[in-house]
């Protein structure tokens, strides 16, 4: 610290003279190159984050497909693909965290001239992704323990049984899969892992209605059929993907031991942090659902209206992960902070226009779902609710993505785990279950999550220590050239050590 101190005031002094001998007569032109600078950000921003939108409302039409085709079986098949979906997401959250190891490594390798590193980095996380799909696989073998856990009604625990038995055939494709997907995303192109994701789309949906029913010869299958069919539909893009990444071509010197290693220690927190935090959302709707089947509905209604705020949120803060990663390594720690405010700009802007709209028909939106006049009321008022906090999430969603992309990733997992657990399970119970708020007062913890959380990334975002291993370095470049280099170095090094 004493030694930044020195850097300061060596630096910071000279920086500001410099500043001060420029003609005023260039103002103008600097004004413009900053809009310019914010423009590119901007638009950077959006391509990369659209399709990224995109690819997740398809992996949200996969499930609605299968929903909707073994709904035709019976309401007790539907029931236990429902009860396995949700064993099957809380393991692969985990993995998907992990996966985001990729991302930043990758996306670090590429800001500093690497990006043939970023080649070994994928093919890690492909080792990692496979290796726990595996072992997902072979847990779901046989999963009556954990639906006894549950409590699981005893007539759904057969088609539970049997399509999560059936869709982690899968189960190593899917996760490897991310892994690729994320080194993708890393090196600036999402619209393939979307156009892939898509055409598996139509695939899954094809492959659902032949063996559930039986068409074209094959035998009926029923929940079973709908999970071949997701299964075979993962493993078709991991062979598109993977054989996407043998075209790339790289010589790279980082020894693949290491890159598994670097992976695991960006990714795991991050993994820990996915699971607890589903594990959290979880436990949360098993509340809702013990209050009454009214409150659990209308709760599913407002969570589904959301999705369609929250996706590009969650888009837009994968973006700004990488690019910030990129610019980082760079070592531009000023394009590190333009990338993320123009995230945050463009976040909040989108969802809190969203929030209005819930707000505004907040009762015709629920009215689509349902004729229940009790359903309809609950409903409304969590869109209510989901109004209030919807630009608030906004904040807390971009700069998870920013830190994670600084590779800041314990302190994001703590917040995030600490302000869930603290927030979301508690208030479903003290408010809505012992206070009789319902679901209403389970997701009055969203405002005090997204608010708590918020906050506290924020601060980590403008003055925590993860600052300083990029600040220091500028200011000692600058102070070996005399501050007499170009544009950029003099303007890092006056934002870092303002920061």
């Amino acid at each position: 610290m004493e030694r930044f101190e020195r850097l300061k005031r060596r630096v910071a002094p000279a920086a500001l003279h410099k500043r001060s001998e420029r003609p005023i007569a260039f103002a103008p032109f600097g004004i413009l190159r900053a809009a310019h600078a914010r423009r590119k950000t901007r638009n950077e921003l959006v391509t990369l984050a659209w399709p990224i939108a995109a690819a997740m409302v398809g992996e949200t039409m996969i499930g609605l497909v299968d929903t909707k085709l073994v709904g035709g079986i019976s309401a007790v098949a539907l029931g236990g693909v429902g009860i396995a979906t949700t064993l099957m997401y809380l393991q692969y959250a985990i993995i998907f965290g992990l996966m985001r190891g990729v991302k930043v490594r990758t996306s670090f390798a590429v800001g500093g001239g690497r990006a043939q590193d970023g080649l070994v980095y994928a093919r890690a996380g492909v080792i990692l992704g496979a290796s726990a799909g595996v072992f997902i696989f072979l847990i779901a073998r046989d999963v009556t323990w954990a639906l006894d856990l549950l409590g699981v009604d005893a007539s759904i625990k057969a088609p539970a049984q049997e399509f999560l038995g059936a869709v982690t055939f899968g189960a190593p494709a899917t996760c490897a899969l991310a892994a690729l997907i994320q080194h993708r995303q890393a090196i600036g192109d999402s619209r393939t892992p979307m156009v892939i994701g898509i055409a598996g789309n139509v695939l899954n949906a094809a492959l659902a209605i032949t063996l559930i029913y039986g068409k074209a010869g094959f035998p009926a299958l029923g929940v079973r059929g709908a999970g071949y069919a997701t299964a075979f539909t993962e493993n078709v893009e991991l062979l598109v993907m993977g054989g996407l990444l043998l075209k790339q071509k790289g010589a790279s010197t980082l020894p693949w031991r290491r890159a598994l290693h670097e992976v695991a220690e960006l990714g795991v927190p991050t993994g820990m942090q996915f699971g607890f935090e589903m594990l959290a959302f979880t436990a949360f709707t098993a509340i809702l659902g013990s209050i009454s089947s009214q409150e659990i509905a209308a709760h599913q209604i407002a969570l589904a209206t959301i999705r369609t705020s929250f996706l590009p949120g969650v888009a837009i803060s994968e973006a700004g992960c990488v690019l910030v990663g990129r610019a980082l390594g760079e070592r531009r720690l000023d394009e590190a902070d333009r990338v993320t405010f123009a995230a945050l700009k463009l976040a909040a802007s989108f969802m809190g226009v969203c929030g209005l709209l819930f707000a505004v028909f907040a009762s015709g939106i629920a009215g689509v779902f349902t004729r229940d006049p009790v359903v309809v009321r609950i409903a409304q008022q969590l869109l209510y609710i989901a109004a209030i906090f919807q630009v608030l999430d906004a904040v807390n969603i971009v700069l998870r993505g920013a830190l994670r992309g600084a590779k800041d990733v314990r302190v994001v997992a703590l917040i995030g785990i600490g302000a869930t657990w603290t927030c979301v399970p508690t208030a479903a119970y003290f408010l809505g279950k012992m206070a009789g708020w319902g679901a209403a007062g389970g997701w009055c913890g969203f405002i005090a999550e997204t608010t708590v959380a918020s906050f506290l990334s924020w601060r980590r975002w403008q003055r925590g220590a993860w600052r300083l291993d990029y600040a220091p370095l500028v200011a000692v470049l600058s102070d070996a050239k005399g501050i007499d280099g170009n544009a950029r170095g003099r303007h890092n090094a006056g934002v870092s050590l303002g920061a």
